[in-house]
């Protein structure tokens, strides 16, 4: 589970590690970081088309070849963009490395799944769950101090050694598990592919670009993925089964969860801007505050296992997503005049009930799913993960964006004055959260009750 767990960390840091080093690059490159950005949007565009496939991949070729193969991949890929001349074989290289974490992660992750009692799934699936809390927080700074001290080339050169030690971990300690592989579906792995590429490039650049360029992507991304769900539940041979959609505890975390994650994301990409654009912070003191959320996730780490068996997923669903509404809505309230302590208290307290949450819904997502149909509904999930995390972004643009509006409409608006935009946004994404709730209130009681039972 370590071994899987620092995979997981790897994967996700390198999508958001070198979002600092951009200028440093171009510099080298002779181009500039707004041409380069392409590099983090490959890596992330490329990781989710190919997560859907992991599964059946898995199940083809065996569970410890493909974590393997991918590990060595990745590894491989990271050497080389750190060797990169320039900016086409840094982009190339990149793509490759996506590939490779979309096979590492998922795969590393069902593998786990597979082999763990259901009665220490919460447990496990905690634990995997942090990673995914922790590495898009520290990334950014990571791979400035990286820069800072070494240059930006070591930060792939870093993963070259843990690659190393994950691939001899992997052979040694990850078994051959697989399924019964059913024949591929390449219409459905077409529909899938350009359906999530186009809808994520959408939602990547509604932020940057509103413009019909980003509409028609994201309008025509939905469409494919609409053609994508005809598609399998149609066909005899689907690229994912789509059974675990009637099952209600995962239709729940599925569905009302990934609103509640959309929100949640939005929230660490909404804070540090309305603390540099709104108020001037420099970006070393706005990351110091970003941070503090680090703190609040890891803290709960060690709670959430107790307090999901102590009161059960509903009851902890219900209060904790309307906790998440209210420390987003409470971001609201930080300027330069509130006192440090509280700002500290309400970052914290975010970071508490945020990493409760997104650990409640994963674990109630498999809660009630049979242990053959784990690779399906992994594969389902994985792709709503990532969707929401490009869907917060967008949210969070665009409710700045709203949030200007209204200032402008209604001047005397109490919020009004600098960084008002941001604080109205902050607003504006809490009520996306409370939407979150209206599936976990109606989820049946003694929902999930098969983990904590």
């Amino acid at each position: 589970m370590a071994l899987v767990s620092a995979a997981l960390f790897m994967e996700i840091l390198d999508g958001t590690i070198i979002t600092t080093a951009l200028p440093a690059m171009a510099h080298t490159f002779g181009t500039t970081p707004v041409a380069l950005d392409i590099g983090v949007s490959a890596y992330l565009l490329t990781v989710g088309v190919f997560v859907p496939a992991s599964s059946w991949v898995a199940d083809r070729f065996g569970a410890r070849h493909v974590f393997a193969a991918a590990i060595a991949l990745f590894t491989l890929a990271s050497a080389l963009c750190g060797m990169a001349t320039g900016p086409t074989m840094f982009v190339l290289l990149r793509i490759v490395q996506g590939m490779a974490g979309a096979l590492m992660v998922p795969v590393g992750r069902l593998v786990v799944m597979r082999l763990t009692a259901r009665d220490k799934l919460v447990e496990t699936l905690a634990a995997l769950i942090w990673p995914a809390l922790i590495a898009p927080v520290i990334g950014p700074p990571l791979g400035g101090l990286i820069t800072q001290l070494f240059g930006w080339r070591w930060i792939f050169y870093f993963n070259l050694p843990l690659g190393v030690i994950a691939l001899g971990a992997c052979l040694w300690l990850i078994p051959d598990v697989r399924e019964t592989a059913r024949r591929f579906d390449w219409a459905g792995f077409a529909y899938c592919s350009t359906g999530l590429f186009a809808l994520q490039l959408g939602l990547e650049r509604a932020p940057r670009h509103a413009d019909p360029v980003a509409l028609g992507l994201t309008l025509g991304g939905t469409i494919l993925v609409v053609a994508l769900v005809r598609h399998l539940l149609r066909v005899r041979h689907p690229l994912i089964d789509l059974g675990a959609w009637r099952v209600t505890t995962f239709r729940v975390a599925s569905r009302g969860g990934s609103l509640t994650r959309i929100a949640v994301n939005a929230g660490p990409f909404l804070l540090p801007l309305m603390l540099q654009a709104g108020y001037g912070f420099s970006a070393f003191h706005a990351g110091l505050f970003v941070l503090t959320l680090f703190v609040g996730d890891f803290t709960m780490k060690g709670f959430v296992t107790r307090i999901l068996r102590r009161f059960g997923h509903r009851p902890v669903l219900v209060v904790n997503g309307f906790a998440c509404a209210l420390s987003l809505a409470a971001m609201a309230l930080i300027t330069p005049a509130l006192p440090l302590p509280l700002v500290v208290v309400i970052l914290v307290a975010h970071g508490l009930v945020r990493s409760l949450e997104f650990t409640s819904l994963t674990t109630l997502a498999f809660a009630d799913i049979d242990r053959d149909a784990m690779g399906d509904a992994s594969g389902l999930y994985n792709t709503a993960m990532l969707l929401s995390g490009a869907a917060g972004i967008t949210l969070a643009a665009t409710a700045v964006h709203a949030g200007g509006a209204l200032i402008r409409l209604v001047p005397h608006l109490p919020l009004a004055g600098p960084g008002g935009d941001y604080r109205v946004a902050f607003l504006l994404v809490a009520v996306v959260a409370l939407l979150g709730q209206i599936d976990a209130l109606r989820l049946p009681r003694g929902a999930g009750d098969t983990l904590t039972t």
